[in-house]
């Protein structure tokens, strides 16, 4: 994986326009890891996925994060910050992990792989109303026996797919990364779910807005094409962008 350039992340947002949270961030991490092909970038598990976009985003926009939460007993807006390095829980470089794992619970026994990014999907297109919380589970079951006979996994009783719930969350932990917060206004305790798909696809929208003017004002004063200019460091163009300004 490596970082990408500013021609590059430009043409990732624009492809990412028309498309859906989860296919932008294949798309960026498609092109920032031209070293694992397509299908595997689908492949990985959600934590290794994450892990990965926690790394981007450091390389692209440093290791402090600022977001904001609503407190949910007086609805004060909080703002928090956190270290990349103290939400990365998977290290990097990140090495895929196995395809298949195995639980026996309550005279069951599974055969389970980690939930990937195509899962997701898989859920999120079924049939409005038909989707529930365990399909995600029940999309990573490989087989399933009770008592040494095969099963419908879609059978599952629920406490074998909460057990199920448990053991990926401990097989995969940067798959859901939450953020404990105390309200200044009341004291509330309480933790947010931190989805760093979204947040960084919001940061790079507002970098590709923010550059998209920078070019437009240096290719009018100075008529240098839109590459050119792209390729200038950032430190480069925030200057030549301050002497227009003057």
């Amino acid at each position: 994986m490596r970082p990408l350039k500013s021609m590059e992340l430009m043409t990732v947002w624009e492809r990412g326009l028309n498309q859906t949270l989860l296919e932008r961030v294949l798309t960026l991490l498609i092109a920032a890891c031209p070293e694992i092909d397509s299908e595997a970038i689908a492949g990985l598990s959600i934590g290794e996925r994450d892990a990965r976009l926690l790394q981007l985003r450091e390389w692209m926009f440093g290791s402090n994060l600022v977001n904001t939460a609503r407190c949910p007993q007086c609805t004060q807006r909080v703002e928090w910050e956190n270290r990349i390095a103290d939400i990365c829980i998977q290290p990097s470089p990140i090495t895929p992990s196995p395809a298949e794992f195995s639980l026996n619970v309550a005279n069951y026994g599974l055969r389970f792989r980690l939930p990937t990014s195509m899962d997701i999907a898989a859920v999120m297109n079924a049939p409005r109303g038909d989707s529930t919380p365990q399909d995600l589970l029940k999309c990573c079951i490989v087989s399933a026996r009770h008592a040494g006979e095969v099963c419908d996994p879609g059978s599952l009783p629920e406490d074998v797919l909460a057990a199920l719930g448990r053991r990926i969350e401990e097989l995969d932990p940067q798959a859901e990364i939450r953020i404990d917060l105390t309200c200044p206004q009341c004291s509330h305790k309480w933790d947010v779910l931190f989805d760093i798909a979204s947040f960084l696809w919001t940061e790079i929208n507002h970098w590709a807005e923010r550059t998209l003017r920078t070019v437009h004002k240096l290719a009018s004063a100075y008529g240098w094409p839109e590459r050119d200019i792209l390729n200038l460091s950032p430190v480069r163009r925030q200057l030549y962008l301050g002497l227009v300004n003057q």
